[in-house]
């Protein structure tokens, strides 16, 4: 069957009659498209020359731009101060270790070291003052390896329990409080364990510290260990005996 002209379609030629199958649609085939008169005005308008073509609106591509290398995002002051920290004491060209065959007690001063603050400990998270703590492990390290006679020396000849004087000396226009700069030395007596220096940081190797903060031109810290002279260290008596007279709470 022979099909009149073509009708152009905006870019489609649709035939006045089709042959889909078996089935033929007619020019006056009552299809869905031909009862539809927004189509049928727009075959009008271009039939006549009038493309009418509706603009389309470009939506801008979200591209999300990774961070410079370097930049840490979202970094808190805490998480600055420790990093600070965790640089400075990665310095380990001056430190040294002398023995005292008199007293007994071995001197260890790690120049240029710095301490965090109790408060700015507790705000950072454990993953990232585990990083702190590797620096230490790795400082002491190298003071043993730099001052292998005198650790022997130590190792052959150390009576415990010792106590632990900490004192900590800072450039810095506050100083640490007694408490922090306790619980800032944990991590180098740590260090000192894993390093060999001590056998463990429990009441029956080390007594008690005794922490001392002042400010000084040149900072670092300075650890002493010294065989403790009584049983409980530089406790007064008096103390000991309150101690051991607390009454029970339950009756």
């Amino acid at each position: 069957m022979a099909c009149p002209d073509e009708i152009n379609f905006l870019v489609v030629k649709v035939p006045a009659c089709t042959n889909i199958g078996n089935n033929i649609l007619k020019a006056n085939h009552r299809a869905a498209f031909a009862n539809d008169p927004k189509l049928l005005a727009r075959i009008e308008a271009q039939l006549a020359g009038k493309q009418a073509v509706e603009p389309r609106t470009r939506v801008p591509a979200v591209i999300d731009t990774p961070p410079s290398p370097g930049v840490k995002k979202g970094e808190s002051t805490a998480t600055k101060r420790m990093r600070r920290v965790q640089e400075q004491n990665m310095e380990s060209r001056f430190d040294s270790v002398t023995l005292c065959h008199e007293t007994g007690a071995m001197t260890v001063v790690l120049a240029g070291g710095a301490l965090l603050s109790l408060n700015v400990s507790l705000r950072v998270f454990d993953a990232k003052a585990t990083k702190l703590k590797n620096t230490w492990k790795e400082r002491i390290k190298a003071l043993r390896y730099e001052n292998q006679t005198v650790f022997n020396q130590w190792k052959a000849t150390a009576q415990y329990p010792v106590i632990v004087e900490e004192v900590y000396i800072t450039a810095e226009s506050a100083c640490l409080d007694s408490e922090s700069v306790c619980a800032a030395c944990k991590p180098i007596i740590d260090a000192f364990v894993t390093a060999g220096f001590l056998p463990d940081d429990d009441p029956q190797h080390i007594l008690h510290p005794i922490p001392l903060t002042r400010r000084g031109e040149n900072s670092g810290i300075v650890l002493r260990f010294f065989p403790a002279p009584t049983e409980h260290g530089l406790i007064s008596k008096a103390a000991m005996q309150a101690a051991l007279t607390i009454p029970p709470i339950f009756q």
